[in-house]
Formats: structure tokens, sequence, C-alpha cells
């Protein structure tokens, strides 16, 4: 793939395009390699904060250098999804983190994204979409495009605040006018460390996930039962979000790209009757469905089973 002579991207036109599109925000970054990125990386991986989620370890390179996965790579797209909805779920007792309540992201926003793409990039241009299904890391491509900051939790946020979920579109096509990579703005904000209830925040802008919730609810494939009674929720966990002041003013997006999921209606005891039939019926549209019936089910009996003892004391 050689160098390409093609009228670089509006970047104020993609922007535009990607709003009309639902999306909440929309940046554009050079690429280049982040060699601070990933030394931050490392370093969190030689400090074991990555658990036994191995895949981790594998094409460190690729994750912070575009130029591994799209030969001549020039710029990187970032867009934002906010998820928050105005639905709540039924149960009081088995809840689920946000980004569970809509429709499972991936494929909903890679077609969004993959339309943006054809809109923007030129028939001689390349380019490659990417919605959490590669190893690139979208959060350092999203601080490097504007579109938010990193905060102490590690997750990214701007003044809409952290409910997002994002993707990219490398392209070997330049741009016009690229955005500023963005400072933190926690300042001496800890809330989301010392609210955090699995103490993973301990050291700023880093997560160690052998102590966090989302972790082990999500990833881990046979967590413990006193980590599943500790744990606030069944299926991640937002207690980190939910406290920083940037989510206190959040309102669902105008435009509304993802669907609720059907599972939001079900009652406590309709959670707790739940068949693996149910399970494919109420989940099988939604994030929770990677982790299996029965992992899901063991969380909502260890649940219970915390529940019945402490109505009997």
């Amino acid at each position: 793939m050689g160098t390409i002579d093609v009228k670089p991207l509006n970047t104020q036109w993609v922007k535009q395009l990607a709003l009309a599109l639902g999306f909440s925000r929309c940046g554009v970054a050079r690429a280049k390699p982040l060699a601070e990125a990933r030394q931050r990386f490392e370093l969190a991986l030689a400090d074991g904060c990555h658990a036994d989620m191995r895949f981790l370890e594998r094409d460190v390179a690729k994750r912070f250098d575009p130029g591994e996965l799209l030969p001549d790579c020039k710029s990187v797209v970032v867009v934002l999804y906010n998820y928050i909805i105005e639905e709540h779920p039924a149960s009081e007792h088995y809840r689920t983190a946000r980004y569970t309540w809509v429709e499972d992201y991936h494929r909903a926003l890679a077609e969004r994204i993959e339309c943006l793409a054809d809109k923007i990039i030129p028939t001689e241009a390349h380019y490659r979409i990417t919605v959490d299904s590669s190893c690139i890391s979208e959060k350092n491509w999203a601080v490097e495009a504007g579109v938010g900051c990193f905060g102490k939790n590690g997750l990214v946020h701007n003044e809409d605040g952290s409910f997002f979920v994002m993707g990219t579109i490398l392209t070997d096509c330049a741009a016009d006018f690229y955005d500023s990579f963005r400072n933190s703005d926690c300042g001496e904000c800890r809330l989301c460390q010392d609210k955090c209830p699995a103490r993973a925040l301990e050291t700023p802008f880093r997560v160690d996930a052998r102590r966090c919730f989302a972790y082990h609810t999500v990833e881990n494939k046979n967590p413990d039962n006193e980590t599943l009674v500790s744990s606030p929720l069944v299926f991640g966990c937002d207690v980190c979000q939910e406290v920083c002041p940037k989510n206190k003013k959040i309102s669902p997006p105008l435009t509304n790209v993802l669907k609720s999921s059907l599972f939001l209606r079900l009652q406590n005891q309709e959670m707790e009757d739940l068949t693996e039939e149910d399970f494919k019926h109420y989940f099988g549209n939604t994030s929770i469905a990677r982790r299996k019936y029965q992992r899901f089910h063991r969380a909502i009996e260890v649940k219970k089973q915390t529940i019945k003892n402490k109505e009997s004391t």
C-alpha cells in the first residue's frame, strides 16, 4: 500500500456528519506511535494489573501505533456515543452496568461508523474501523482526538460525563485539521478512588483488575462467592462513574442509536427464576450474552442467598 495523493479530510465536515448519525462527539487525531501511553500500559502489565487477561500482553505495539494495523495510516477518527437512556431496570436486587441496558453496541455502532466512513473516506484511500474489535487502545485515541480526557478511574470523560462507548476509523487519508490531546481535568477530586468498593483505583488513572468488580463479574470465568457477594452489581460495576461529578447532569442523547434491552422489564422474582431459554430471549442481544447463562445465573443465585440471609437476621 503506497502513498496516495487525495484531497484531505475536511475535519469540520466529518464532525458534522458524525453528529448527524447520532454520535455524541467526534475528533480527528494525527496518526503516530503513542510512546508515553504504551509505557504506562507496559508498566501496568508488569505490575500484574491485568489479572489473568493474558490477551492484553499480545500485540502491544499495535495498541499504540495505528500504522501497525493500517499501513501508512495518517489519521484516526474517533466517535463517542452516550448510551444513557430514560428507562431503568425493574429489578433493584440484580442490577447490571448501564451499558448493558441497551443492545450490544458492537454491531450497531459498527454499522454507523461504516456509514460514516463511506461518506468521508475517498474511494482512492484505505480505511479500517474498530469498535472493541481489535487491539487498538480506543480510549487513548479518544484522548488524542480531544473528545475527552482520562479520569482517575481509568475511563474517558468530558462535559457530557463518561457513559460512552466508542469506535475509530483508521485511514491513510490525511486531514486538513487535527484535534489536540486533552489533559485530565480531575484536579484534586478523588471521589472515584475513595468510593470504589473494591479499592481498585488506589493508583490514579490505573485500574487494578485483580480487585475490580467489573473484571470479576464480566471477565473472570470463576469468581469466588465472596467476590460475587461483595459486588454491588451482578454484571459490571458503575460505582466510579455514578459518583463522578461529570455524570451528575447527564441526559439521554436526542438521537437514540441503540435500543433499550428487553431484560429491563424483569422483576426480582423473574430474574431469580430465569431459565436458559429466558436468558437467550431477554439477554441475547446485550453485552451480557457473552458471559453465558450459567455464569450469570450463578451470580444471581449467590446474591439471592445473601439477600435471604440478611432478611432472616
